[in-house]
């Protein structure tokens, strides 16, 4: 056995020495990194010509005194050397910036959370999903997590407005302080820079010393050349391939796993798709003038807090509510945030002379009628059905309102729905054969966090937020 501790450093490649590499390490590394070119065994196989295709294709290079490995190689490297029982150190190398302050304005669904987590958990990482999965919001979260100067790299053009639409969304970080690379366009951000590997491929040497986190989007339709020519430039610490798929055209799915990093997650299409379009409703969505300078997490409290005392929002659902109830006298159904939020709201709305009842007071007094045994699992607090604001939390609502139709509901906290909530609310649905559930949508577009919240209802809705806006 070989007793000496291998030397691994990691900066743009894996740099470990070709003196006194053990014969059965360095013949297992070969075994994966040099292979059979399947384009070339494809045309053999076909009996087509075959030209100056190599029949081998080489992923690791030889100077005199280092193999250079690329940087996605790593965990399978260290996977062989403790199979061996090869001692190893690792010396990094790998370029960390500064941490920039840069927060994610938005929640992510659980199974993007998953997904988020696992990839955290690992410096080279691929993601994989399908279209419309979450995939680049998963990776606007770890950007926001990492807080490195992060260069997004994308195959085709097609892609860039997306990118920097959720950008702005989920990061607040507005297009125009976006650095792009495409098409002659040179202009590098302090946060972010989305370039086209066609044009960055001639261009690297500008950016860089400067980037700390580097993003493959559509790594299963990149030209191999972008792995082989383009991301071993890099030396930054964290890189993350997103894919729809590992299956490529060229069959060389490998050199995702060689130059990004090994799958660290897949996204499952059935989760993905798990609560799009569940609540068929008729939504109306109200744009509101509410504003605060929200940066972070922090001001999150503070911030709600502005929202339920803020007059002129107040105003504008007890508007809605006093002309939903003239031409349609009957209980509705109000999700506010809190007690707090139900004495402002039912101070409003009793002015106008409307009846209110606030249920969550109903419920406490149930549960202590029940010494609060588990009862708001099962509570049946008694409802007129006298024209009437029901306001209730999001809490209650789980609860309490199982086998209980509404016509009307209107979310004056700007929620996001987990799925038992978004489940409750389906649940709501009136009884008439075709009617459907009248939600409305209060959209708080001003707080960057608040305008994600409506997007991620939208999703529940199942209808585009722009349509959603523009139809009322």
């Amino acid at each position: 056995m070989y007793n000496k501790t291998l030397s691994i450093q990691l900066a743009d490649w894996i740099k470990i020495p070709v003196q006194g590499l053990p014969p059965q390490l360095e013949r297992k590394i070969h075994e994966r990194l040099v292979f059979t070119n399947p384009d070339y065994e494809f045309r053999h196989n076909r009996g087509e010509w075959l030209g100056n295709i190599p029949t081998q294709i080489n992923c690791m290079r030889k100077t005199a005194r280092h193999y250079l490995l690329p940087r996605g190689f790593l965990d399978q490297l260290l996977e062989l050397c403790k199979k061996l029982n090869q001692p190893y150190r690792i010396v990094d190398q790998r370029r960390v910036i500064e941490d920039l302050p840069i927060e994610f304005h938005g929640q992510l669904k659980e199974y993007q959370q998953e997904a988020a987590e696992a990839v955290l958990e690992r410096d080279s990482a691929t993601l994989v999903g399908g279209p419309k999965s979450g995939k680049t919001v998963v990776a606007l979260y770890i950007i926001a997590q990492r807080k490195q100067p992060t260069l997004v790299l994308i195959p085709t053009i097609a892609l860039l407005d997306g990118w920097l639409k959720k950008i702005e969304n989920f990061l607040q970080i507005p297009a125009s302080e976006v650095g792009v690379i495409v098409e002659g366009n040179h202009r590098q951000g302090k946060s972010i820079t989305v370039a086209h590997t066609g044009e960055i491929i001639r261009h690297w040497r500008q950016v860089r010393d400067s980037v700390g986190f580097v993003i493959l989007d559509e790594c299963q339709r990149c030209p191999s050349r972008v792995f082989t020519q383009l991301m071993p430039n890099f030396d930054a610490r964290y890189i993350l391939g997103l894919a729809n798929t590992t299956q490529r055209r060229d069959r060389l799915a490998r050199f995702i796993y060689y130059y990004v990093g090994d799958v660290a997650h897949t996204i499952d299409e059935k989760e993905a798709r798990e609560g799009r379009g569940i609540i068929q409703a008729q939504v109306v969505a109200r744009p509101t003038g509410f504003d605060y300078p929200y940066v972070s997490r922090a001001d999150y409290a503070s911030m709600l807090n502005a929202l339920m005392h803020d007059e002129e929002r107040t105003r504008l659902i007890a508007d809605d509510i006093e002309a939903e109830l003239k031409q349609q006298p009957q209980p509705i159904l109000v999700l506010s945030g809190s007690n707090e939020q139900h004495a402002i709201l039912a101070a409003e709305l009793r002015r106008r002379n409307i009846m209110v009842t606030a249920l969550d007071q109903e419920v406490e007094a149930a549960e202590d009628d029940d010494n609060g045994a588990g009862a708001t699992e099962s509570l049946d607090v008694p409802l007129s059905t006298d024209p009437m604001a029901i306001l209730v939390t999001p809490e209650t609502l789980i609860h309490s309102f199982r086998n209980r139709a509404f016509k009307v509901l209107f979310l004056a906290t700007p929620v996001y729905f987990k799925g038992r909530l978004a489940h409750a609310i389906r649940n709501l649905q009136p009884n008439d054969n075709g009617a459907r559930l009248k939600i409305y949508d209060y959209v708080d577009r001003n707080v960057g966090l608040l305008g994600n919240y409506f997007r991620m209802r939208s999703y529940n809705y199942g209808v585009h937020p722009d349509l959603l806006m523009n139809s009322n």
